[in-house]
């Protein structure tokens, strides 16, 4: 009977060692975030319609889930398409008809930047959203491979500017699912164990291997390789669309799904027409994830508008000492004018005084030689003088002595 107990304990413990070692393995395979997306919202900010050329068939560009799964080495990022389209034109990831782009805003330090602008799809993010991590996916129809935008392969931009395309990237399909497979160790600015306090917005947008931007464009009218931007559109809209367009601030986004702690089941088809139909014209800023909220923008607006007083009064300072400085030089000129006349003078002066010197000179020998001539002249005279009246004296002794 002891013998009994003794393996059914032995069983037991076996069990539970067994359950302990599969748990993480079991962890492991399940997402640690999942969204799923409504269908049918691949319209953009609510009005887009697709390209009419019969490549785009209904729901290649339409979200229905995102998953991400974190592993020990790897963290997995799936996003699935109500229908993947095939791969027609031959994309060496295994699809050529989206580009998916991932933005992550990670809990990294604050002295790691990150950045509120998306690349090609003229969207902005909050500042709360703005992303440390960007991954971007196209078909990849190159040999070499390049980096999208420029080029049309899957790259990861990282902070400080740094660029990462090689086999650290994996990319491959599965089913309707575009998978992205990155290794763990380019996350290190984020803790990816805490993955699930990050905020993750995923966008798909047309892919165009002949664009600058290899991001299709928008356009008033419907067309083969267009996406239309006026599909379903009501007057105001097409307003908007137009101006947009006009200024280059079109969403060129046709789905998006996002997961944040606030967002843990993404977000309603309404909610993102109202996201990404929230361009400001006046401003001429394209729309922004999530929006922001009316007394923020009122406070934004407030600022920019002092910053814009500042700045104006900061010009009219530097013009102010841009006059001064001029006026300065206008002195110093003058003065530097004033002094070469000076030193004309001076150097005028300095030769006149030279040449009295050389005169004064000359009048002094001059004069000295007269001193000379005449006190020659002087004891010349005199000594004449001395000597005639003694000859005179002698003469009339000798005639009284003739009579």
């Amino acid at each position: 009977m002891n013998r009994k107990y003794a393996v059914v304990a032995i069983v037991l413990l076996a069990v539970i060692v067994l359950s302990l070692a599969l748990a993480p393995l079991a962890r492991a395979q399940g997402p640690v975030i999942q969204v799923t997306d409504p269908t049918g919202d691949d319209k953009g900010p609510g009005f887009y319609g697709y390209p009419t050329a019969d490549v785009f068939k209904p729901g290649v560009f339409d979200i229905v889930k995102f998953e991400v799964y974190t592993a020990e080495k790897t963290v997995t990022f799936k996003v699935y398409f109500k229908d993947l389209g095939g791969n027609p034109w031959g994309g060496k990831n295994g699809f050529c008809l989206q580009q998916v782009h991932i933005y992550m805003h990670t809990d990294a330090p604050a002295n790691v930047l990150a950045r509120a602008s998306a690349i090609a799809l003229n969207l902005n993010f909050d500042p709360t959203w703005a992303w440390h991590y960007a991954l971007l996916i196209g078909p990849c129809w190159e040999t070499p491979p390049q980096p999208l935008p420029t080029g049309q392969c899957a790259v990861l931009y990282r902070p400080f500017d740094e660029v990462v395309q090689d086999d650290r990237i994996k990319i491959s399909v599965e089913g309707n699912a575009i998978v992205a497979t990155v290794d763990r160790g380019l996350f290190e600015y984020g803790d990816v164990g805490n993955i699930k306090n990050w905020r993750i917005a995923v966008a798909v947008a047309s892919h165009d291997g002949f664009g600058p931007l290899k991001v299709r464009g928008v356009g008033l009218s419907k067309g083969e390789w267009n996406i239309w931007g006026t599909a379903t559109a009501t007057d105001a809209q097409k307003v908007l669309i137009a101006n947009a367009i006009k200024f280059g601030i079109e969403p060129r986004v046709l789905d998006i799904a996002v997961y944040a702690p606030e967002y843990p089941n993404g977000i309603t088809a309404d909610q993102q027409y109202t996201w990404l139909s929230g361009i400001d014209l006046d401003a001429r800023l394209p729309a922004t994830i999530p929006p922001l909220t009316t007394q923020l923008v009122a406070q934004l607006k407030s600022q920019l508008a002092s910053v814009t007083q500042e700045r104006d009064n900061l010009k009219s300072q530097v013009a102010s000492l841009q006059g001064q400085v001029t006026s300065l030089q206008n002195q110093v000129s003058s003065l530097q004018s004033q002094v070469k006349s000076l030193q004309d003078q001076n150097a005028k002066l300095s030769e006149e005084l030279e040449s009295l010197k050389a005169s004064t000179v000359n009048t002094g020998v001059a004069v000295a030689i007269a001193v000379v001539l005449l006190i020659v002249g002087l004891a010349a005279g005199y000594f004449l003088g001395s000597r005639k009246p003694k000859a005179e004296a002698k003469k009339p002794k000798a005639e009284t002595k003739t009579s």
